[in-house]
């Protein structure tokens, strides 16, 4: 019976899909308020990586500026409507962040995407979470949908890792949604331990995604994630 349902559910959602243009099917999903438990984990003297995944010779890896705008533009594409507008310019402008990417260099296109907070910001402080000297935090690793599967993702979780130790880590933060098991298993294995839990709430339409207390206490405060 379950199967059953699992399999009508599917059936469901592929026929969404083929009905419905990706950014009208987003739009819909967007008006939806979710309210969800986020985990965040701790690695404490991490140690440098040397055994790397290995991946294809094409790709280089390097960190990201102004210049690699459009690459930037392209890569979110495939991602959700708007999302390049609300991310990239505003972390380009802030020294808080550095972007690391997987570069294609048969195309020049970026393959994978991913963030390192380098000091405090107003998102990680509503957890309570204060970035000192020393300290780091990974955010957002996104992989182009036609690059998945390719060992991208174990690699860069390792490249930001070595990437905070090189810049002097003593700690470092992550945070995976409680109900992406890979996520936790990956962190896991990268030596991380859970540091404490919360609940956010994620409302795309306005482009929200907050810890839930705080955006109780101020809904209209604009943060930058």
């Amino acid at each position: 019976m379950v199967n059953i349902i699992r399999l009508i559910k599917h059936s469901f959602k592929v026929i969404i899909q083929n009905l419905l243009p990706f950014k009208i099917r987003h739009f819909f999903w967007s008006l939806i308020p979710k309210i969800e438990l986020l985990n965040t984990y701790s690695l404490t003297n991490p140690v440098y990586i040397d055994n790397l995944r290995q991946i294809d010779p094409k790709f280089m890896i390097r960190e990201i500026n102004a210049q690699d705008w459009d690459a930037l533009k392209k890569a979110h594409e495939s991602r959700n409507p708007g999302s390049f507008e609300r991310k990239v310019p505003p972390r380009l402008k802030h020294n808080a962040w550095k972007g690391l990417a997987v570069f294609d260099t048969t195309n020049e296109y970026i393959a994978y995407i991913a963030w390192v907070v380098t000091s405090s910001i107003p998102y990680l402080e509503e957890f309570n979470i204060y970035i000192q000297k020393n300290q780091f935090c990974l955010k957002d690793g996104y992989c182009v949908p036609e690059y998945r599967h390719q060992g991208l993702h174990t690699r860069m979780e390792r490249e930001r890792i070595n990437y905070c130790i090189r810049n002097g880590a003593r700690k470092i933060f992550i945070q995976i949604h409680n109900s992406n098991i890979k996520g936790k298993i990956s962190v896991k294995d990268n030596g991380y331990n859970l540091y404490k839990s919360d609940y956010i709430i994620f409302w795309p339409i306005f482009n929200i995604y907050r810890n839930l207390k705080a955006f109780l206490k101020n809904p209209f405060r604009k943060i930058v994630k």
